[in-house]
């Protein structure tokens, strides 16, 4: 992972801007990547970490990814898409948010509008290629670029 994508995943798990992630959360984010030798390889502190922190467990991650930057991406999808189908469906995305954040994290209204963008064909569902523009997307606007 890139340190901007490193501070875009923290952010990702602190909503509240809090500068802490607590451990469930941290550990919800490493069953999301899907890749169970970071899981192996990361002991989950006792305490909640701060960005620097995170930084540096983050950073044992990075030799594994940095030739194709989407692997990370590609992993959280295939932990998403858990029926295996190919595409997640809303409520399969709806769980994941839920399970990652909390359930009251993020409002109904605000899971349905990130479903709604993503699902750029329009069928319940977002493929592989509409999760990585997602992604694309968020990048660019935590790096304060503009994004239509």
């Amino acid at each position: 992972m890139r340190p901007e994508d490193i501070k875009e995943a923290f952010a990702l798990f602190d909503p509240q801007n809090t500068g802490r992630i607590e451990p469930s959360v941290f550990q919800n984010f490493l069953n999301t990547l899907g890749d169970e030798e970071l899981k192996q390889s990361i002991r989950i502190p006792n305490h909640a970490i701060d960005l620097k922190e995170f930084t540096d467990l983050m950073n044992r991650y990075n030799n594994d990814t940095t030739k194709d930057p989407e692997e990370p991406y590609r992993r959280a999808f295939q932990s998403i898409n858990r029926d295996g189908s190919g595409a997640i469906s809303s409520q399969e995305l709806r769980a994941a948010i839920q399970s990652l954040l909390g359930p009251n994290v993020l409002s109904e209204a605000d899971i349905d509008e990130i479903i709604t963008e993503g699902d750029v064909s329009g069928d319940g569902r977002i493929t592989l290629e509409e999760f990585l523009k997602i992604m694309q997307k968020s990048e660019k606007k935590h790096r304060g670029e503009h994004v239509l």
